[in-house]
């Protein structure tokens, strides 16, 4: 398995101290990288409100984004950050208290997961799709869906509020990143909310 530090060692054709001390165990056990550096040398610290994005936090964020470079990587990884601490300062501010959920296969949320989605549905709730709405997509999909609408309908409103809560979601998130105080990164560049 190939790890961005080798990547990056690889691009610069010998291991930087900083690289070698961050490597740790290559992601193969728990202990994290001995210290904070960053995943390319020049990347500015990301900071929101005040508050440091360790570049350790990042650098185990990124496996979970896609980029054509490690650096777009580092940038997508980065912002998610940024929006997880915005979303847990908000639900600080509203004074919330972790409630976690399990989901369809019984899997616990974390506190944070649980905050974060707390926020969403006081702040961010969308409208449901009307009744109308739901027979419009089935009148335009009969092909692709059940033979009748009263068969069709709990998965075109199910599919419609998914979509809902999505749009809901990134206009939430898109006014918390207005209003914040970002430094090293643009948050609303590149795909994000």
């Amino acid at each position: 398995m190939t790890t961005i530090i080798d990547t990056l060692a690889a691009r610069h054709a010998k291991r930087h101290p900083i690289l070698e001390e961050a490597a740790g165990c290559g992601g193969s056990c728990s202990t994290p990288p001995a210290a904070a550096a960053r995943l390319s040398l020049d990347a500015p610290p990301v900071m929101v409100d005040g508050v440091l994005i360790a570049e350790a936090d990042i650098a185990r964020e990124v496996q979970h984004h896609d980029g054509a470079t490690i650096e777009e990587a580092r940038a997508a990884a980065a912002r998610a950050l940024v929006i997880r601490q915005l979303l847990l300062e908000r639900a600080a501010s509203l004074g919330l208290k972790p409630a976690p959920e399990t989901d369809a296969l019984g899997r616990w949320e974390s506190d944070e997961e649980a905050l974060i989605r707390q926020v969403l549905e006081a702040e961010a709730s969308p409208v449901a799709p009307t009744e109308a709405e739901c027979r419009r997509v089935y009148e335009n999909h009969r092909d692709a869906l059940p033979d009748t609408y009263e068969r069709a309908a709990p998965i075109i409103r199910d599919r419609l509020m998914a979509r809902a809560w999505m749009a809901a979601s990134a206009k939430y998130v898109a006014d918390l990143v207005r209003g914040a105080r970002i430094e090293g990164l643009n948050v609303l560049e590149g795909g994000g909310p």
